[in-house]
């Protein structure tokens, strides 16, 4: 039997109480060291499908922005509260955004933790800077903002083309990897793109998203994990997406994507973007299974696309749900069902995948056959798969019906109908119809219907429909286009329900929600609208140039209104016709008749040097305004009694020197002068009257005023008679000029206004 002394005991007593001492000690220090650790992680999510006038309208920037900041705040430790989603932001906007940032990160700033700030965008580029609409926000600058981020971490992500050219503004290199464990003093920039700075980024119908993008994301659930220690680094997920990226896009249109990086990070370590250990639910691939992977959703989404090497195991984090494995071995396709629940990962091994037919997995080779596409089969449907791979095929039948996605031409008697994606050209007697997407033509005497996205041109004698359309449409009759298009409309009746970026031309009516042109013998009606140019009418709720040689009419027009009669509420431009009228203009209307709520409105009864007693009608701005003005005279020795047998009407301009209430007037008047009130026309006698005067207006309250001024006259002889007016003095002086005779004399006049002047 073992036995120990007191004395021992006693001592082994005190050595488990300073053990016990030292743990505690260790376990607070460790407790202190896991909050001093602490990472507060942030991410804004930029997506602007719209990159302005001449670039094509993306689909997938905001499903991309939207899958890189889920997977972060699943798998990356990112608070809900702290993903800021950004949607087709103008420079300021986003600018702003930042600043929002910046201030949310002093606020929850803590001293002993460090920031991190991931900012991702989705959406056009250039080599100047990413293309938000119709502006650039500059490579320098937005690297500039960034790096001014108050974070200890900032790594950008950037998916356009030619972003690869903000990796050079300090003209950044690969280095070695770099970010963090809770352990490491990390501090420094990352920037990833999508592409170098000469490249094309491209989105691809069969992924619904980006190439690079959807790499990406792949990799942060778990297929970037070479190390297999359940992390995915910044260096493992740029290296998977890289190599994704660069195999995909080898072989399209677009040519070989290869993503770049500028790395510049201070500290050990390496930054941990996901933890598939994070996951409520999670898909692990025993080492047994190699070979191509497409894992889809219940609703048929590609959630994760890798290439997976026999011999290694593999994890995948993914939300609970069902979801479809499809696995490609060289020419063999298999497939497998896994639920994945909450709280439990579940296992597959080659033993799960059972042998299904080449058609009803993702088909890298031939399209055809009597395939259709169950379960939301995108891929193997897609037209990047179907341009790449697919057969040309040619068919004709009274009515030629296609199932399967094709390529080729299609021709029937009376109909042509595909139900699946098409790449080619429908010809046939009455109708062609498209219920998916279809890129090409359609020609036929009736009517041509493409239910989804059409890219090519639709011709037709009587009509054509698309849900949208890249392209044209041309019919004797009526164009239809439900969603946002681009390209022209030509026939009697055009309608883009929603926007149209391009042109609309009839013989009749064309009518659009937003669009940029509008020509047409009938009537323009727009919401939005740059130019309108019409021989009838005119309308827009909002329009920038509208020409007519009849009517126009715009609740605001910001640039010009060119016909006879010119209505605004709010007209920003100026107003050219004979007849102009606006609620508030901000330039003064030019035409013989100008009604400006907002400007000068006004009538003067007045008597002059001459006898007369006149009126006249000021009509415009304070700026610029037209007078129309008739005036009767009396009998020399009979005013106020006896009016003489001529008199007086004219039209003139002037101006208030672009003052209201008081103010000085300068103004130029052509009168024609007639004798003899409604006589036959052989015994009238005619004349000219030019004035030009100077007159002071005195506002004695608002709507009143008191006017007086001096003018400078010239008469002169009609063509058929001679008409000479005088003032009542004799002060005046004859002149002649090429036989023409003529009296010249200064003059006076006084008088009230009444109106808005």
């Amino acid at each position: 039997m073992f036995m120990i002394s007191n004395k021992a005991f006693g001592v082994l007593s005190g050595l488990s109480f300073a053990f016990l001492f030292v743990l505690l000690f260790l376990a607070s220090n460790a407790d202190a060291a896991t909050e001093s650790g602490r990472i507060n992680r942030y991410v804004v999510a930029v997506s602007a499908n719209n990159g302005g006038a001449g670039r094509p309208m993306l689909r997938y920037a905001e499903s991309d922005a939207r899958s890189f900041a889920k997977v972060l705040k699943e798998m990356g430790g990112v608070l809900p509260q702290n993903v800021i989603l950004v949607k087709e932001p103008s420079v300021v906007a986003l600018q702003k955004e930042f600043a929002n940032l910046d201030a949310k990160i002093l606020q929850d700033k803590a001293s002993n933790g460090r920031d991190e700030v991931l900012v991702y965008y989705s959406g056009h580029a250039d080599e100047k800077g990413l293309r938000l609409g119709e502006e650039t926000y500059a490579w320098k600058d937005l690297r500039n903002r960034i790096d001014a981020l108050s974070a200890d971490v900032k790594i950008a992500v950037i998916d356009a083309c030619g972003s690869g050219a903000i990796t050079r503004v300090k003209g950044g290199k690969a280095v070695p990897a770099f970010m963090v464990d809770q352990s490491s003093d990390m501090k420094g920039y990352a920037f990833i793109t999508s592409s170098t700075q000469d490249e094309s980024s491209q989105e691809s119908d069969k992924l619904k998203g980006s190439f690079f993008t959807h790499s990406l994301v792949s990799g942060l659930r778990g297929a970037g994990d070479l190390s297999s220690d359940g992390r995915v680094t910044l260096s493992e997920a740029y290296q998977f997406a890289f190599n994704e990226t660069l195999q995909k896009t080898e072989t399209t249109l677009g040519g070989a994507q290869h993503p770049s990086r500028d790395m510049n990070l201070a500290g050990t370590g390496d930054v941990v973007m996901t933890d598939l250990r994070a996951t409520s639910a999670g898909l692990d691939l025993d080492e047994s299974v190699g070979g191509r992977l497409y894992i889809r959703d219940a609703d048929g989404e590609l959630v994760a696309e890798l290439n997976k090497k026999q011999g290694h195991a593999m994890s995948l984090g993914l939300p609970a749900g069902n979801y479809t494995v499809n696995l490609q071995q060289k020419t063999d396709y298999m497939g497998a069902t896994v639920a994945l629940v909450n709280g439990k990962r579940e296992k597959i091994s080659m033993g799960n995948f059972k042998s299904v037919m080449a058609e009803q997995t993702v088909f890298r080779g031939e399209i055809g056959g009597n395939r259709s596409c169950p379960g939301g089969d995108t891929i193997a449907c897609s037209l990047d798969s179907l341009d790449h791979n697919g057969k040309f095929r040619t068919t004709f039948n009274f009515v030629d019906t296609d199932s399967d996605p094709r390529k080729g031409l299609q021709l029937g008697l009376f109909v042509a109908r595909t139900k699946d994606y098409m790449l080619g050209t429908q010809v046939s007697l009455f109708a062609n119809i498209a219920q998916k997407e279809m890129h090409g033509l359609q020609a036929t005497t009736i009517v041509n219907v493409a239910k989804d996205h059409f890219e090519g041109a639709q011709l037709s004698s009587v009509a054509n429909y698309a849900g949208s359309f890249d392209g044209a449409q041309v019919s004797s009759v009526v164009n239809i286009a439900k969603d946002k298009s681009s390209g022209a409309q030509i026939g009697i009746v055009n309608v883009a329900v929603d926007s149209l970026n391009g042109l609309q031309v009839s013989a009749g009516v064309n009518y659009a929600k937003v669009t940029d042109w509008q020509v047409t013998a009938g009537v323009n009606v727009a919401q939005t609208t740059k130019s309108q140019a019409v021989a009838g009418v005119n309308y827009a709720t909002k329009s920038k140039v509208q020409v007519a040689a009849g009517v126009n009419a715009s609740h605001v027009n910001e640039k010009v209104q060119i016909g006879v009669v010119n209505y605004a509420t709010k007209e920003k431009g100026r107003q050219w016709g004979i007849v102009n009228i606006c609620a508030h203009c901000e330039k003064s209307p030019v035409g013989l008749v100008n009604i400006v709520g907002n400007g000068v409105w006004s009538v003067t009864p007045y008597i002059n040097e001459m006898g007369a007693l006149g009126g006249s009608v000021h009509l415009g701005t304070a700026y610029f305004y037209t007078n129309i003005e008739w005036a009767a005279f009396f009998k020399k020795g009979h005013i106020f009694k006896e009016f003489e047998k001529f008199y007086e009407h004219g039209v003139g301009i002037g101006t208030q020197f672009g003052k209201y209430g008081s103010h000085w007037e300068l103004e130029y008047t052509f009168f024609n002068v007639y004798d003899k009130f409604g006589v036959d026309e052989d015994d009238w006698k005619s004349g000219y009257h030019h004035r030009g005067r100077v007159g002071y207006v005195y506002q004695v309250f608002p709507g009143f005023g008191l006017s007086v001024g001096g003018s400078l006259n010239l008469t002169s002889e009609g063509y058929l008679n001679k008409l000479l007016l005088k003032p009542l003095g004799d002060y005046h002086d004859d002149v002649s000029c090429n036989s023409h005779k003529g009296r010249w004399w200064p003059g006076f006049y006084a008088g009230l206004t009444i109106g808005r002047f």
